[in-house]
């Protein structure tokens, strides 16, 4: 398998001359980047963009933000996150407020949800700068997927604007993680191989990843069950397919698993930086491509009902412990963290049902675990 590398150049060349949708959907131009996407979707899952249309400078600003912010010292920011020996990562997320525009509230503060969820604390940052690239690069995150989803929707032979309704008060987030060196005695003591982020699927349409071009360690698992080494290079960006959009191409589009690893050549700090591309909880999620005749299920449902049975789990029960144990919490909070951790648990056997099941309508293997690290 090799993913493929794609320029989005001629899709925004026609999309300057064009006068509306319908001739820019007939352009052959754009016509034959919709078949080299579909071609991608339906064979990896996973392809690379170059000429995407986000500046050199907001990439690289984004980059050196997040890292400042991570090099910072823990106990002067409480969102840094210790998740495990194993995994070895801290993180820091962004997600909209429902209510909310994109962007700093006016006390200039952020809706980041580290712990209870998504939008549910306002965090005060300590830079306006880093509140203004987070803003920024959000915002050209949320173009390019608008830009993906037309050429998506083309290259299922529908109208170019067939996903517009569906993105309109999209629950998009955002996340940086800085995967910490592995020492080369870690290394030798695991056998040369140590796992960051195991074997899983994102649940959401689209991802969009800012991967680090000076530590690679991202992996795809191609249909033979290989593993596949993935990097960019500086100023490209990857993207990979989440099962929401999967399940609503009938199974013809691929949510393929990945994961992240440490070898001697990427032991290094690791700053990854994904983009989860969502829609709006109201859509419905009828196959638009049946694959084939009993290949997966025709049932329809909301976004939002796909939502519910997914964002309980996007961050592992085994995180929200850590937080609880890197941080000096009052007692309510702690708590609270304690009836998640709980509710987590118990809530892992209905959670595994559930995936099952929709793996097999879907036709695939149930042994990927669901995550959303890159």
């Amino acid at each position: 398998m090799q993913v493929p590398t794609i320029s989005l150049q001629s899709f925004f060349e026609a999309e300057a001359r064009c006068s509306d949708l319908e001739e820019l959907s007939s352009n052959l131009r754009v016509l034959d980047l919709a078949s080299q996407l579909r071609a991608a979707c339906e064979e990896v899952g996973f392809f690379v963009v170059t000429d995407h249309g986000v500046s050199k400078d907001l990439m690289e600003g984004f980059r050196r933000e997040c890292t400042a912010f991570f090099r910072r010292s823990p106990q002067s920011n409480v969102l840094n996150m210790v998740c495990g020996v194993d995994s070895r990562f801290v993180w820091l997320d962004f997600v909209p407020a429902e209510s909310e525009k994109v962007g700093a509230s006016k006390d200039g503060s952020f809706s980041l949800g580290p712990v209870q969820g998504r939008g549910s604390l306002p965090w005060q940052l300590d830079r306006k700068e880093l509140s203004d690239t987070w803003a920024m690069y959000y915002a050209a995150m949320e173009a390019l997927v608008a830009t993906l989803m037309r050429l998506f929707a083309l290259a299922m032979q529908l109208p170019m604007d067939a996903f517009a309704t569906a993105l309109d008060g999209h629950r998009s987030s955002m996340r940086a993680i800085l995967y910490r060196g592995v020492s080369e005695e870690d290394l030798q003591a695991a056998g040369g191989t140590i796992v960051r982020s195991p074997e899983h699927t994102d649940w959401g349409c689209v991802t969009v990843l800012l991967a680090d071009p000076a530590v690679s360690g991202l992996e795809v698992c191609d249909k033979a069950g290989d593993w596949i080494p993935l990097r960019a290079a500086e100023g490209e960006l990857v993207v990979n397919l989440g099962e929401l959009l999967q399940w609503w191409t009938g199974g013809a589009w691929l949510a393929t698993p990945h994961r992240v690893v440490a070898r001697s050549e990427s032991s290094g700090d690791r700053l990854s930086c994904p983009y989860f591309g969502l829609v709006n909880r109201r859509t419905l999620l009828q196959p638009l491509i049946p694959h084939s005749a009993g290949a997966s299920s025709t049932t329809s449902v909301t976004a939002g009902d796909f939502f519910q049975s997914h964002e309980k789990y996007t961050r592992p029960w085994q995180e929200r412990w850590a937080a609880l144990k890197s941080q000096s919490l009052p007692a309510k909070d702690v708590f609270g963290i304690l009836r998640t951790v709980a509710a987590g648990a118990a809530s892992a056997l209905c959670r595994n049902t559930f995936l099952t099941c929709f793996m097999v309508a879907l036709g695939r293997p149930q042994s990927t675990c669901v995550s959303s690290s890159h």
